[in-house]
């Protein structure tokens, strides 16, 4: 039995497609202390684990794990990930998707047991604790099934050069949730700020008001933030409810955020569509598919559906598709707004209900605002 289930933890193997550097460790800490690394850099342990099968014997009783040493440097503007300990163990490259802790790895699957190989993407996870956790692998072959977890734990992540870190202004978008000022945005458009300041309160683009973070999903790309500045008084009462429950494929919905600002300029910008899939890239359960176009700069803007209730939050766009968008479902924004040590007061009545689409953008855009860091 043990011998099975050595040949089933090895059965899968990843190729790359890409021309990578003959990396080894000292090569590997030259680069990054040449030009700096970032949050995803560095060299792991694989530790790959069966954590289900059938049809290959008794599994569920054992608890076996295989562990290789990996690396994920950045090559060309493309990220790489590879393996030291045996070219076979060779997986793809890494593309940025949907912000700070989400990636996806692009691989050829081959599979030892038949011979056969696809061309496979993974979703990949960065944890607070900056281990990486890679979609399970599913094998299917006639009569047996198998599924495969692989964990990435790091054992040297490179420092980064003061010059690569130094932080430049950026922006997003976010909304405002009650008077007191608490507003929504993604996590990936504050990670990392020194400073936080909220443009556009009552259409007042010509001030600025300095904000903090309250608490943040991580893995699920939300931040509440809270107006924290002496200048401030308190919002008008929210317009619009928050819908947790599922909206339906072809609903109609529309979409506010302050896109391409340098371009563009600071006026809210309105996008509008249907809901494409109740689940996002990759099937994501945590995400709508939408046809309104968006751009850099509508992260953390608001999504609803055509009577005016806050369905998600902007969050990514497929950049191989056409009118391919992805907003965070709202059930997640209320898990968040659960954390927080005092309940803030959300609006129960839904005042756009039954108005049409300008006014009821003509009601809220005076609670989407601009988003700046440095």
């Amino acid at each position: 039995m043990k011998q099975l289930i050595t040949i089933l933890l090895s059965f899968i193997t990843f190729i790359s497609c890409a021309q990578s550097t003959n990396w080894d460790e000292y090569k590997l800490k030259e680069h990054w202390k040449n030009n700096g690394a970032d949050e995803i850099e560095g060299i792991y342990i694989r530790s790959r684990k069966l954590v289900n099968c059938n049809g290959f014997g008794n599994c569920k009783t054992n608890n076996f794990t295989s562990e290789a040493t990996f690396f994920i440097v950045k090559q060309n503007n493309t990220y790489i990930m590879s393996s030291f300990d045996d070219e076979l163990y060779i997986y793809g490259t890494i593309q940025k998707v949907y912000g700070a802790n989400k990636f996806f790895l692009s691989t050829n699957l081959s599979y030892w047991v038949t011979g056969e190989s696809e061309d496979k993407t993974y979703s990949m996870y960065l944890t607070n604790s900056n281990e990486i956790v890679l979609e399970d692998i599913v094998y299917n072959q006639d009569y047996a099934t198998a599924t495969i977890s692989d964990k990435f734990s790091p054992i040297y992540k490179p420092e980064k050069k003061q010059e690569i870190v130094q932080k430049q202004k950026s922006s997003g978008t976010g909304f405002g949730i009650s008077s007191n000022g608490i507003i929504v945005t993604n996590y990936h458009v504050i990670d990392n700020a020194t400073s936080i300041k909220v443009r556009g309160v009552n259409s007042n683009f010509n001030k600025t008001y300095r904000a903090k973070i309250l608490v943040s999903d991580k893995n699920n790309d939300l931040s509440l933030i809270q107006i924290d500045d002496y200048n401030f008084t308190s919002l008008a009462p929210i317009p619009f409810t928050i819908k947790t429950s599922l909206t339906g494929v072809g609903e109609n919905i529309f979409v506010l955020g302050y896109p391409l600002r340098a371009t563009m300029g600071d006026e809210i910008k309105l996008t509008n569509g249907i809901v494409s899939s109740k689940s996002g890239f990759q099937g994501d359960v945590n995400s709508y598919q939408i046809s309104a176009p968006v751009q850099p700069g509508n992260s953390g803007g608001p999504l609803f559906d055509n009577q005016g209730n806050l369905i998600g939050i902007i969050n990514a766009k497929h950049v191989g598709a056409e009118n391919a968008s992805y907003a965070i479902k709202a059930s997640y924004l209320t898990n968040l707004i659960d954390l927080l040590p005092t309940s803030p007061k959300l609006q129960t009545i839904n005042l756009l209900k039954g108005k049409t689409l300008t006014q009821q953008v003509g009601q809220v855009k005076n609670f989407v605002f601009i988003i700046e860091t440095e």
